[in-house]
């Protein structure tokens, strides 16, 4: 009796290893890209855009969102296959083999807490209010009520690029601090009487937010001042499944997501 179940029992143990070999083999087959993204990319690009990207190349995404230079700094330690960010690449980087590819540009907004009636200012007061110099709406035709800034951590590109821009380097004074650039607008949306700025297509995520005009410019207008590139930076040669990412936002599909979402896609 023991002879006769041995054989049996032999067949079902080598017919598991080859059902697990199968599968094995079925689970390595499927691509997965290793994708880290400034988190204002991630949110003006959506998961609508990276499920889109999986539907039309069947290829996952293991998905990390942080700062952008946190992002590229994935990339250059290998814990990624391509990195998307909101910051220039030092022009040493393009020594080492590391390719930026600008795909989309898109405003930098500044925001307001839904309560604030203020809907326009000018350039010079909105370097007024972030370094300190203008601490009161009524100083912006509103009304008497001290103005709240909230900013993104200083280790992201939207901190670093509005610095530059709206305040030509200046020191930023600040009431908050968020971690990433897009929790500022949740952050503003709590506040009362807050301000602050993010990329166009994050604030999305919440409709109560107002966006304030420029010099009487909307963020949508061809001369506003504020504008942040966003780029894909990768290594080497680059891997199949990273090359069909950077072809779907160059793509219809890709660029009609973009425009959606208030960014002007670029030539590639």
């Amino acid at each position: 009796m023991l002879r006769k179940s041995a054989l049996p029992l032999t067949a079902v143990v080598s017919l598991l290893f080859l059902c697990s070999m199968i599968s094995g083999s079925i689970a390595s087959a499927k691509k997965t890209l290793r994708y880290s993204s400034s988190a204002q990319v991630r949110e003006a690009f959506g998961m609508e855009g990276l499920n889109a990207f999986t539907e039309a190349t069947g290829i996952e995404v293991d998905l990390y969102v942080g700062s952008s230079s946190s992002a590229v700094h994935r990339l250059m330690n290998g814990f990624s296959d391509i990195a998307s960010t909101v910051e220039r690449l030092h022009g040493r980087h393009q020594q080492y083999g590391y390719r930026e590819i600008p795909f989309c540009k898109a405003p930098l907004i500044v925001i307001t807490n839904a309560e604030t009636p203020v809907r326009n200012i000018s350039s010079s007061q909105l370097r007024g209010v972030f370094s300190g110099m203008i601490t009161n709406w009524k100083e912006l035709g509103g009304p008497e009520m001290s103005i709240v800034v909230v900013v993104p951590g200083k280790h992201t590109g939207a901190f670093k690029n509005f610095r530059k821009l709206a305040l030509k380097r200046s020191n930023v004074k600040y009431d908050y601090m968020a971690y990433r650039s897009a929790d500022v607008v949740k952050l503003v949306h709590r506040i009362p009487w807050s301000i602050s700025f993010i990329s166009q297509g994050a604030h999305t995520i919440n409709a109560a937010i107002k966006v304030i005009k420029i010099d009487d410019l909307k963020p949508s207008d061809k001369n506003y001042p504020y504008h942040q590139t966003f780029s894909f930076v990768t290594k080497g040669e680059l891997g199949d499944a990273a090359k069909k990412l950077i072809d779907f936002a160059f793509s219809e599909k890709g660029k009609a997501i973009m425009r959606k979402n208030g960014m002007a896609p670029l030539p590639r």
